[in-house]
């Protein structure tokens, strides 16, 4: 009977001295709730900086393969190859000892 006194007077301790302190468990939610609105945000924006980094990162490969290509292109012009090629392929140029054959649709 004496511990079941104890028990009911120590809950009932504990209970009261919550409803004393309310305010203080009202502002422990409101942090929680805070830091985690904070880190839902920060992790949004880590997100979205990742993929916007890997978006440059593509972008900045394809510059380079092509920055590449022109470099080549240009390298390549005085080579009378390489003007016959775009002769040919560009303005349809044959050579003199070559047939141009045209197919009608």
């Amino acid at each position: 009977m004496e511990s079941k006194k104890n028990n009911i007077t120590i809950t009932t301790k504990l209970f009261s001295s919550l409803l004393r302190s309310w305010w203080v468990i009202l502002f422990l939610l409101i942090c929680f709730f805070g830091y985690d609105l904070g880190i839902k945000k920060r992790n949004k924006a880590i997100f979205e900086m990742r993929s916007k980094y890997e978006s440059l990162l593509e972008q900045q490969k394809l510059a380079t393969t092509k920055k590449e290509d022109l470099q080549l292109r240009f390298a390549a012009q005085s080579d009378p190859a390489w003007i016959e090629m775009v002769l040919m392929k560009e303005l349809g140029v044959v050579p003199e000892n070559q047939i141009k054959v045209h197919f009608k649709n």
